[in-house]
């Protein structure tokens, strides 16, 4: 037991050691905490650990080196820049018409499922994501297989999963509570500010490929 909970810590420590670092997911977490309250961080969370679960499998599968190629870097920063730039027209678009606390059921859950898509393309779109995965996520969840074989490596997952929900979950609710010294026209500087960010680093992305 004490070894899978030490497992689980260190893979929470080594989630949480990429997840802290800003970056898409976390621009994406706070512009929908500005809008749409403090649920925005785990339903971010979900698409992003949507895109961690095709990695996963893209590991057991023997196909993490055509992730490490350097064709796969430039493809994934020429289409995830790409994939930045719209979404930061998009909040841009977003911001102008801002008007805090969406109304209906249905809108909400089309919500709900807007900000699950946006951590699934705001993870996939970033290559760092994906090297964070190859130097750090792959040795660990390696280390905790050969420790503990599946019992290790649900270990593994839970202590990931774990990071990542309570570390966004914090943001997205210190963001929400936050909102309520901020007027609207700060918060449509921070939703500018955080489209602003998205479309240079898919420039950025798009440049440097």
């Amino acid at each position: 037991m004490l070894d899978l909970f030490g497992i689980a810590l260190l893979s929470f420590a080594a989630a949480l050691s990429g997840a802290v670092v800003p970056g898409p997911v976390f621009v994406i977490v706070v512009s929908e905490a500005l809008g749409k309250g403090m649920k925005a961080g785990p339903f971010v969370v979900l698409g992003h650990l949507l895109i961690e679960a095709l990695i996963i499998l893209a590991v057991f599968l023997g196909l993490d080196v055509l992730l490490d190629s350097r064709g796969a870097t430039k493809l994934i920063s020429y289409v995830g820049g790409a994939v930045l730039v719209l979404m930061g027209v998009y909040l841009a678009r977003m911001a102008r018409t801002f008007k805090p606390k969406a109304s209906s059921m249905s809108n909400e859950r089309f919500a709900s499922h807007g900000m699950v898509a946006a951590g699934f393309l705001g993870s996939s779109s970033n290559p760092h994501f994906f090297l964070w995965w190859l130097t750090t996520g792959v040795p660990v969840m390696a280390f905790s297989v050969s420790s503990a074989g599946m019992i290790g490596f649900a270990a593994f997952l839970a202590g990931h999963a774990a990071a990542d929900l309570l570390w966004f979950s914090f943001i997205s609710y210190s963001v929400d509570k936050g909102r309520n010294y901020l007027n609207q026209k700060a918060i449509k500087a921070i939703l500018l500010g955080s489209a602003m960010f998205l479309a240079v680093f898919g420039i950025f992305l798009i440049s440097s490929a």
